[in-house]
């Protein structure tokens, strides 16, 4: 399913909501003051990977969101996405579906022994073609 974005209407209200009785936006985390539009993002509260599925059917509201600043926003985002993939594993794993490992890891323990080398029984080509 694609994500799910605020509307224009929903963004203005968060604008209008962060912005302070001069005209100046601050970011609902922090507070710091941002000159720019370049200067903020629109954070969904609750990441939309860990949204249950009935409540990715309902519209998103602006109470679902907030507009930070670039530095909060980035911040949080890889957390987020951290947390989107425990939820993963963790569900997998509460339903008994397990992924193959990619490889194997040596942690330096044991090592297996390595087979033992084959050897063609006689002499080399190269010493039978100069008898």
């Amino acid at each position: 399913m694609p994500r799910r974005e605020f509307t224009q209407a929903d963004k203005i209200v968060m604008v209008g909501r962060a912005t302070d009785s001069s005209g100046r936006i601050h970011c609902e985390k922090c507070g710091i003051w941002v000159k720019s539009r370049k200067g903020y993002e629109f954070h969904h509260l609750i990441p939309e990977g860990m949204r249950p599925a009935v409540d990715l059917q309902r519209k998103l509201t602006p109470a679902d969101g907030r507009l930070w600043c670039l530095q909060c926003h980035g911040e949080e985002t890889p957390r987020d996405v951290a947390n989107i993939a425990e939820a993963k594993r963790r569900e997998a794993a509460t339903l008994g579906l397990r992924t193959s490992p990619r490889r194997k890891i040596n942690w330096g323990r044991r090592k297996d022994p390595k087979p033992p080398l084959e050897v063609a029984n006689g002499a080399p080509e190269m010493a039978r073609r100069f008898r």
